[in-house]
């Protein structure tokens, strides 16, 4: 029950951001060239946010300013995606353990609120090595020691809204303690340029 609550909440919310997108998609066309510039100020930064956020869709938000403003709007969305996913890891950094044992205990997922209050006991450098210790199947160890590239492919999933989106991904990766900034700001760079290179080569054919 209280999932689904959440689940009507998250679907309420994506509706009213497609209808938010919608109207400033309808701003940015050509006979409202007067306000374009505060649409697409307004634009920006509703896309870093929705972007930071778990479980909202900034994609199309993205896809509305490269086609509004071509090559430099390809810069603009690369830019404000890095940005958004630094601010949702940070965000996730800095979020105390114990509001997420909360949240686990009351949807009675008993046992990851155990793993996390465990693993808030354990320095961050020794924390690969205690989940490793205590991962049961090979698969598991495969997915820890892989884990900047499962983090890559997460953000390249379509769909990945239903796992928290790219800002979901980001909070949980900095929750975790598992990724370094340094070294996560290179594979979040390098894992969003698909996109935005598909982009400048097919408005290059």
């Amino acid at each position: 029950m209280k999932l689904g609550i959440i689940v009507i909440v998250l679907v309420l919310a994506n509706f009213g951001v497609s209808r938010i997108v919608d109207s400033l998609g309808i701003q940015m066309w050509p006979q409202y060239m007067e306000i374009v510039d505060r649409a697409v100020l307004i634009g920006i930064l509703l896309y870093i946010c929705l972007m930071a956020t778990p479980f909202l869709p900034g994609v199309e938000i993205g896809l509305t300013l490269m086609v509004v403003l071509g090559p430099k709007g390809v810069l603009i969305v690369y830019g404000c995606t890095l940005v958004a996913l630094t601010i949702a890891f940070f965000i996730g950094r800095a979020t105390p353990a114990h509001l997420l044992v909360a949240l686990l205990q009351w949807l009675h997922m008993v046992r990851a609120a155990t793993l996390i209050q465990d693993l808030n006991q354990i320095p961050a450098k020794k924390r690969v090595r205690y989940l490793m210790g205590r991962a049961n199947m090979k698969s598991l160890r495969s997915l820890l020691k892989h884990r900047y590239l499962i983090l890559a492919v997460l953000l390249n999933l379509p769909g990945n809204t239903l796992v928290g989106g790219g800002g979901g991904i980001a909070m949980a990766a900095g929750m975790s303690r598992l990724y370094p900034f340094s070294v996560y700001i290179i594979v979040v760079a390098i894992a969003i340029l698909p996109v935005p290179l598909f982009f400048i080569l097919f408005k290059s054919v």
